[in-house]
């Protein structure tokens, strides 16, 4: 009976320990975020750390927070379903081509295109007519003048919601949008890969968190 009791026990324990709890961030303010996990409202000033959750930093648009070591961009009003245990780390393996570059597919706000892997590129670029065919409305954005290999061109910098790199998902990503038609292949740049671990590995390039 006693081991019975024992087991219900840990049982119990290891249930409450892999539990998922879901977050959403309701307000942001510069170092501060006003959170709701599983219907709880938790106040957070950046460094703060309540309900085992800490804030990293907030501005008005995101924060990061911190979860049993494992960090999370969340946007406003987004959610994350976060369980408490140790999440893998996602790894991708791309192949070289031809011509020495690597190619990948990758998901723009849920639409998929083929990009250049452009550790040179500050952000993400994307031809005009690439960010109509994805929706993306860069008018909007913050009129800019960029360099080319054919001379300063108008450009827009904006922000798009959401982008994934096979199981790699950054939000809220930088990204220039050049009038016209060029860059005729999109480039994966620095606003994305900046975070990431980027290394050769017997002719392939490992991204990985």
């Amino acid at each position: 009976m006693r081991v019975l009791q024992i087991f219900i026990g840990v049982s119990l324990l290891l249930a409450t320990f892999f539990c998922q709890a879901n977050i959403q961030a309701v307000g942001l303010m510069p170092g501060m975020a006003i959170l709701e996990k599983d219907g709880q409202r938790l106040v957070i000033k950046a460094g703060q750390e309540k309900e085992g959750i800490t804030l990293i930093r907030a501005n008005s648009e995101q924060c990061v927070i911190e979860i049993n070591g494992q960090r999370e961009t969340l946007m406003l009003g987004a959610s994350l379903a976060s369980g408490y245990a140790v999440a893998q780390k996602q790894e991708v393996r791309l192949q070289q081509d031809f011509s020495g570059h690597y190619f990948t597919q990758v998901s723009v706000n849920g639409r998929s295109i083929r990009m250049l892997v452009d550790t040179g590129a500050t952000n993400v670029a994307l031809s005009g007519n690439t960010a109509r065919r994805l929706g993306i409305a860069y008018a909007n954005g913050r009129r800019m003048r960029s360099a080319t290999a054919g001379g300063i061109v108008n450009s827009f910098l904006v922000r798009v919601n959401e982008m994934k790199l096979a199981g790699i998902t950054r939000y809220n990503v930088p990204v220039s949008v050049i009038e016209g038609a060029h860059p005729d292949i999109p480039l994966l740049g620095m606003s994305f890969l900046g975070q990431l671990k980027i290394q050769q590995d017997n002719g392939e390039l490992v991204i990985s968190e």
